[in-house]
């Protein structure tokens, strides 16, 4: 068997500590193991070196009895003591520790009353109201209980992140890699497959000498445990609670192995099938034809698709939804690739939640090789500290002056402001309309039905102003589910507003998600890959809002920042022209008010001519009535409609300078 690790072997006394706690042995026994692990897991040297020159002998806590049970741990991976506390009990009781709430004592009372020797047996308890009835738990304890175990299969038995998978799967393929005799090793699976969360780790190597392999996988500091040792095949629990299995596999079968535990397994059968058409037998060990079961590729994956005659497919797009049909006709996407984003629309900085000046993010930017920055800084909301009118006007002005003096790189004024619950939005239009950027999100009040979340951001966006709508599910990866939210109305309002959708790349975020992204491409709805960053090494998380594009299907074309900043400001011009249009133009059942003037010097105005106010202020030229109802109250018609703005609405707007105001710095 595979020599254990430290950490494996500490983990084994730990077990006999918890045991005896459960089973009310000996407390001091049962300290004496948890002293023991403590030992073992701090050495600076393997147990097997410090057993052997004798090193442990001079460890308090450390005595004839600890060495025994070593030597027998070292030769057969278990020791008498714990085989024999194992049998008192099932496997599965000690689990019940992991649940958030139960503590030794708890766990013997239910299982000497209840019998409950697993988890799941523990939930059936709860759901059928036995737990509620032993002394000391109670129906409410039971439920904190129920959500304790839900929260212990997120944590260990369910899915995990993207980004902690590629962590901790990239750190086994490092330290698998760095072995002489491996000569291919990559992580396959969903993790490949660039899946928002992952199951089990599937990491595979070429090797011609795969027992050295297995081992060394074996004993290194991440694996808890080892679940099982076969031909070919090594399954492991890691620290982390995640399970990783190694396929280890011969040069020449390296390809047809790699595209079998990539996956997915629909894909994998379409694949079989196709090859089965022209005769042809396709499994993990290669490509053989079934006449004679003459092997006629493996080595190379690009091979197993040119089997069934088709071009390589990527692993983004192996969840058979459309991609063999695609590459059979030629026509499969030219997936986007990180290097052609050229722009980053939505980061933050310290005037909201962010942690880096904006010279700071500027500068990490153009490090980047980035053409265009969107400074989008949090707005107040009911709950969280951000940005009123007076501070974002303060925070454009600082933004234009740093664009200004910094080099190969657009700055632009934004703001992700708040949708509140009743769709308007947390600043001012007339400040908003002003900015070269604006991403509009929900961040309160998560709540709502469907179809109330759902005009919530259609509201928002048919106020004209806003360019993006931000992280459309509000989901957060094993934490939170996504939002109520009718996708297909909102991407047909996000069309006809001309409002692009947010791919946010944070790694717990990842939102909008790879089905959302295709069916935004399908309704003509181009969206944006932006980083979230509140801090400069943040930047390069983009990498996992491509991921999500490229399982949408997304090429550079469906992505606005794969196009030149002049694009997306004409974009948000012409916008905005349309809504000051539709706006100032009277209808039938609302002719032009002939006193006007009148009207205007009894505020607060009513909201239909506040609309109409703030309309003419972003094109003055568009409607000559309201430029000589305020001339006739002042020698500067702009200020005064500011003045009257501040009048009418709840959230005065601050004072903005004319030229901004009348929109002249929206390209």
């Amino acid at each position: 068997m595979p020599r254990l690790n430290n950490r494996a072997i500490a983990e084994l006394f730990r077990e006999m500590a918890d045991l005896l706690d459960i089973q009310g042995g000996e407390i001091y026994r049962a300290r004496a193991f948890r002293r023991v692990s403590h030992i073992i897991e701090n050495l600076s040297e393997p147990v097997e070196e410090a057993l052997s020159f004798g090193r442990l002998v001079a460890r308090r806590g450390v005595g004839e009895g600890t060495l025994l049970r070593l030597k027998q741990i070292l030769r057969t991976g278990t020791c008498l003591d714990l085989e024999r506390l194992r049998k008192k009990m099932p496997s599965g009781v000690r689990e019940l520790l992991q649940i958030d709430g139960l503590g030794p004592k708890s766990v013997r009372l239910i299982y000497t009353h209840l019998g409950v020797g697993s988890v799941a047996a523990l939930e059936a308890a709860v759901l059928t109201g036995r737990l509620a009835k032993l002394p000391r738990f109670g129906a409410q304890k039971a439920e904190r209980i129920l959500d304790a175990i839900h929260d212990y299969r997120q944590r260990v038995g369910g899915r995990t992140p993207l980004v902690d998978a590629l962590r901790v799967g990239g750190e086994l393929v490092e330290a698998i890699a760095a072995l002489p005799v491996v000569h291919s090793v990559e992580l396959a699976g969903s993790a490949r497959r660039r899946k928002a969360t992952v199951g089990d780790l599937d990491v595979l190597v070429s090797t011609l000498e795969p027992a050295a392999v297995a081992d060394h996988f074996a004993s290194l500091p991440q694996v808890q445990r080892v679940l099982l040792r076969g031909e070919g095949r090594t399954s492991v629990r890691l620290l982390t609670g995640q399970q990783a299995d190694l396929r280890v596999l011969l040069p020449d079968t390296f390809g047809a192995g790699l595209h079998y535990f990539t996956g997915s397994k629909r894909h994998n059968i379409a694949v079989r099938i196709r090859g089965n058409k022209r005769r042809l037998k396709i499994s993990e060990h290669g490509v053989f034809t079934r006449a004679d079961e003459r092997r006629l590729a493996g080595g190379a994956e690009v091979d197993i698709f040119a089997a069934i005659g088709m071009p390589y497919i990527p692993p983004e797009l192996r969840e058979d939804d459309g991609e063999l049909q695609a590459a059979a006709r030629g026509r499969l996407p030219r997936l986007v690739e990180e290097r052609e984003l050229v722009g980053d629309l939505n980061v933050h900085t310290l005037a909201s939640d962010g942690k880096a000046p904006v010279r700071a993010m500027a500068e990490a930017a153009r490090a980047l090789g980035l053409r265009y920055l969107a400074i989008t800084d949090h707005s107040r909301s009911p709950k969280g500290k951000g940005l009123d009118e007076r501070g974002l006007l303060a925070q454009a002005a600082r933004v234009r002056e740093l664009d200004a003096e910094i080099e190969g790189l657009r700055l632009l004024a934004g703001v992700e402001v708040e949708v509140l619950p009743d769709g308007e939005l947390a600043l001012d239009l007339a400040v908003l309309a002003g900015l070269d950027w604006v991403v509009a999100g929900v961040h309160h009040e998560l709540g709502q039905e469907r179809r109330e979340m759902t005009q919530r951001l259609v509201t928002a966006m048919e106020t004209g102003v806003v360019d993006c709508i931000a992280h459309p599910g509000n989901r957060v990866l094993g934490r939170r589910e996504p939002v109520e939210l009718d996708l297909g109305r909102l991407l047909a309002a996000a069309r006809r507003m001309q409002v692009t959708v947010e791919i946010n790349s944070r790694p717990y975020r990842m939102d909008l998600d790879d089905s959302g992204c295709r069916q935004a491409r399908d309704a003509g709805v181009p969206l944006v890959v932006s980083s979230g960053a509140h801090a400069p090494d943040e930047l390069a998380q983009r990498r996992f809002g491509v991921y999500t594009a490229r399982r949408g299907w997304l090429e550079a074309r469906h992505l606005l920042n794969t196009r030149p900043v002049e694009a997306l400001l004409l974009r948000r011009a012409e916008r905005l022209r349309k809504a000051a249009v539709a706006a100032a133009e009277p209808s039938a059942s609302s002719p032009r008010d002939p006193d006007l003037p009148r009207q205007l010097t009894s505020p607060p105005l009513s909201s239909r001519l506040v609309q109409r106010i703030e309309s003419w202020l972003r094109q003055p030229d568009d409607d000559a009535e309201p430029t000589d109802a305020l001339a006739e109250l002042s020698q500067n018609p702009v200020l005064k409609a500011f003045e009257l703005l501040m009048l009418s609405r709840r959230r005065p707007p601050a004072r903005v300078a004319p030229a901004r105001g009348a929109g002249d710095d929206q390209g």
